[in-house]
């Protein structure tokens, strides 16, 4: 089992009754299950432990999984795509999704945590607190996937946090360049408050704020990743021209069309006294 994926109430009681975390087997996890009550899932995490050891990252594209810098080079490509100026802010949203779910699958030593799907879908902020310092980072924060975490996290803070119009502004805002965003405080703490931290987003942009995608949907998502690494490097739009700046009116030209429309007023007045 990868120590990523040990549950935190396992490690909690091994701390308690003195066994070591690496003790998986059927007499230790009976009485674990006795005196801790742990849910089903946590019971199957540690069960699978009990298998054959499993690849380092399951979910992550086989075809990827020996280039030790698949993630940086996929974190760099999207990030391309969502500082284009002509991606729709919805798309936006869903790009910084799809790389928070590549640092979560991608394999550690690419610098995500290596989960498979099953996991990265039942992800709760409680345990993503403790594994995010192991995301890694790269030189170029273009590159980073810790930055490119960061981004997502401020996503579904302001979901859970504020309100739909703001969830948009975000979405509208490109990434600034130039500096490691993952070093700042994060954008919305209430991420932490979020019950799935992979939910869906549907086509208007709203965001479920209480459960994460459906394991199909997840699959769709690492599809996409395969054609982004697969594919050829993103070229962005050209940025738009800039809007000619608006004339501003004086005050003496505001008084003279003022008096131009009062006196055409007082024409419309005096034609309909004439024809009453």
């Amino acid at each position: 089992m990868t120590t990523a994926a040990v549950p935190e109430l396992w490690t909690d009681w091994c701390s308690v009754v003195g066994v070591p975390v690496e003790s998986v087997d059927e007499p230790t996890l009976t009485r674990f299950s006795q005196q801790a009550r742990p849910t089903k899932r946590t019971l199957a995490a540690l069960r699978r432990a009990l298998g054959p050891e499993r690849p380092a990252a399951p979910a992550w594209p086989r075809a990827h999984a020996g280039d030790p810098e698949s993630l940086r080079r996929f974190v760099r490509r999207v990030t391309i795509m969502v500082q284009d100026p002509a991606t729709h802010w919805v798309q936006r949203i869903r790009l910084r999704r799809m790389v928070f779910a590549a640092a979560l699958i991608a394999p550690p030593s690419h610098g995500g945590l290596g989960l498979d799907r099953t996991e990265a879908i039942a992800l709760r902020p409680s345990d993503f607190v403790r594994l995010r310092p192991r995301i890694g980072i790269a030189d170029d924060p273009a590159s980073c996937p810790a930055c490119a975490v960061w981004s997502w996290l401020a996503v579904i803070g302001t979901n859970n946090g504020w309100s739909h119009g703001a969830v948009k502004a975000l979405g509208h805002r490109r990434d600034a360049g130039g500096a490691h965003r993952h070093a700042e405080p994060d954008v919305s703490p209430d991420w932490r408050l979020c019950v799935g931290m992979l939910p869906a987003v549907d086509r208007w942009g709203w965001i479920d704020g209480y459960f994460s995608v459906h394991p199909s949907s997840l699959s769709m998502i690492i599809g996409a990743m395969t054609i982004v690494l697969e594919g050829s490097e993103p070229v962005p739009s050209p940025e738009p021209e800039p809007r000619a700046p608006v004339r501003e009116i004086s005050d003496e030209e505001r008084d003279a069309i003022f008096a131009r429309a009062d006196e055409v007023a007082a024409r419309v007045e005096a034609i309909l006294e004439e024809y009453g």
